[in-house]
């Protein structure tokens, strides 16, 4: 697939934003994305910037409307996420590298603990793009199982400076 501008990515968000339901949104964009995946210079130097600990985001674009923002994440070697959840809905594609992402289901909550049992495994190679579906549990986990820094674009409903990690709850395994 020949790679898009980030300015024909964002008109093409906005047009899918405009013509279906939002519940829709992030399985259309995880079509679309690839095409903004495989510009070779799509990122500027400050975007790759490895985190001082953890793994660190980028905004590569905010919509001025505060429809939607695409973030650039970079994951350094072995780390994991923690397992969470998402505020809003999300499309997300690896730029460089692998990553893997553990989906997982609710065990229970309670006013301390939220629990997760695992429920799929999915490796994402550069150029592969997925989603979490909006309307079934939103909680996952990523990990970096490579020996070399990894570079994922994501695309996240609302502006993401506004709304920081987009992080709802973090979960611990049901053992």
């Amino acid at each position: 697939m020949l790679g898009m501008g980030l300015n024909d990515f964002c008109k093409q968000i906005g047009t899918v934003m405009d013509n279906i339901p939002d519940h829709e949104a992030p399985a259309r964009i995880a079509e679309i994305l690839p095409g903004l995946l495989a510009v070779p210079d799509l990122l500027k130097p400050e975007h790759r910037k490895l985190p001082s600990n953890g793994y660190g985001r980028h905004d590569v674009f905010l919509c001025p409307n505060d429809r939607f923002s695409i973030l650039a994440a970079i994951w350094p070697a072995g780390i994991y996420s923690p397992i969470h959840d998402h505020l809003t809905w999300c499309a997300f594609g690896v730029y460089e590298g692998v990553l893997h992402e553990m989906r997982y289901r609710p065990a229970h909550s309670s006013k301390n603990c939220a629990h997760a049992i695992k429920t799929a495994f999915f490796e994402h190679k550069a150029g592969m793009a997925g989603y979490l579906p909006p309307d079934e549990p939103d909680i996952h986990c990523i990990h970096n199982p490579t020996d070399q820094t990894v570079i994922s674009i994501h695309v996240y409903g609302g502006n993401a400076e506004k709304l920081g990690p987009n992080l709802e709850t973090i979960y611990s395994v049901e053992t």
